[in-house]
């Protein structure tokens, strides 16, 4: 357990860049622009698709299990940021300012490899997708159904936080509500509406989820959109 927690953190706090440089890999790399306009569906499809043989080549392991970022492995960089351990008081909810090559970033541990893409920066990205659904979806009524059709599909896997985002007790660990309003105002915006059943990041401790005030809740592909592989060993 503590190999794969270390492994999940570390290949996650790592990305600066994310950039599509063929069917089944990801490059990452400073100084790159992010992929946006994607649909969560497809961006769970490009990471899921690093378990191909150019993805095992890349990071080196047949038995990693790449995947698009839940809340759980959110919420492990979060709390590790305010540890002792990150920026400790400083991380609060957004990371700590930092500067590379004259671009201003926010990193989770003060340096160039916890950069999460947050702050003034030329990419303009403000949500980060990450695997969450409702658990009150319904894909026969819900208007965003083509945007999340593989999170549904994959709905009873690890990969996939399948959840009532009413329900607090049900969220610890993922940085949601539990630690809403905390670190001056980083806040967690929560419901249950169908048509807006995604979960989207937005800092440290702050997101939505569910939530119809904003469009990207429903998986849409947007241009300050984007998303972050995670990797676990199996």
């Amino acid at each position: 357990m503590k190999r794969k927690t270390i492994i999940s953190i570390i290949m996650f706090i790592l990305l600066i860049g994310i950039s599509n440089i063929s069917f089944g890999a990801i490059e990452i790399k400073p100084g790159t622009t992010p992929i946006t306009l994607t649909t969560v569906s497809n961006s769970y499809l490009k990471c899921r698709e690093l378990t191909t043989t150019v993805g095992e080549s890349l990071y080196g392991a047949s038995t990693l299990q790449p995947h698009l970022a839940t809340n759980s492995d959110w919420g492990a960089v979060s709390y590790l940021s305010n540890s002792a351990y990150g920026t400790n008081t400083a991380g609060q909810n957004k990371g700590t300012e930092i500067t590379i090559n004259s671009v201003k970033y926010y990193s989770t541990n003060g340096n160039v490899t916890g950069v999460m893409n947050w702050g003034v920066n030329p990419n303009a990205t403000r949500y980060t997708q990450t695997a969450g659904l409702i658990s009150t979806y319904d894909s026969s009524t819900s208007t965003a159904s083509a945007n999340v059709t593989e999170l549904y599909n994959n709905r009873e896997t690890r990969f996939v936080d399948f959840i009532n985002p009413g329900t607090a007790t049900l969220t610890k660990g993922m940085a949601m509500q539990e630690t809403s309003g905390q670190y001056s105002g980083g806040t967690f915006s929560t419901s249950t509406q169908n048509n807006y059943p995604g979960s989207i990041r937005s800092g440290l401790i702050s997101g939505i989820f569910g939530y119809g005030s904003y469009g990207v809740a429903s998986g849409v592909a947007a241009n300050n959109v984007t998303f972050r592989p995670v990797i676990w060993n199996k």
